[in-house]
């Protein structure tokens, strides 16, 4: 039996996630936080950071150069099948690095089937990272969503659509 992994010194969730609970934006480090050490309000913290677990800390087959302050992009997969790799906004391309980057590009043609997506964020920028091209979708607002389709040319199209 694998024995589960955990955060350790890693503590770029708070950073990179929105906390609405603590009206803590995208991007900034949480008040409660002890950078590289852990939550210094642990046993009051909100439900959703007592719930949220990385993908680093849900695949045990994953590397330990993705640990995500390793890494610096945390692995986010939704219950829509979108997979979030949200990068720390002062290393915003860290998600084009090996070898994260093959992964994102393995998952994106696996999924991309069955209707999963697979983006890159590193806020307010997104990229869409399709089978065989990386889109930049620029700075939508956070709760736009995306109509994808590929044109007569095989070219993926991406529309920004209103919030639901």
């Amino acid at each position: 039996m694998t024995e589960a992994r955990t955060c350790g010194a890693c503590t770029l969730c708070c950073k990179t996630m929105l906390i609405e609970a603590l009206d803590k934006p995208i991007g900034q480090w949480c008040v409660h936080c002890d950078i590289g050490k852990g939550c210094k309000t642990y046993e009051t913290r909100p439900q959703a950071c007592r719930t949220f677990r990385c993908g680093w800390l849900q695949d045990p087959s994953m590397p330990d150069s993705l640990r995500p302050d390793r890494s610096k992009v945390i692995l986010d997969l939704g219950p829509d099948g979108r997979l979030m790799a949200r990068c720390d906004a002062s290393n915003p391309t860290a998600w084009k690095k090996e070898p994260l980057y093959s992964r994102l590009k393995a998952w994106s043609r696996v999924g991309w089937a069955r209707g999963d997506t697979v983006y890159a964020v590193a806020f307010p920028r997104v990229w869409l990272i399709a089978p065989d091209e990386d889109i930049d979708l620029g700075a939508p607002p956070a709760d736009a969503r995306f109509h994808i389709s590929r044109g007569p040319d095989g070219k993926v199209k991406v529309a920004v659509l209103p919030p639901a």
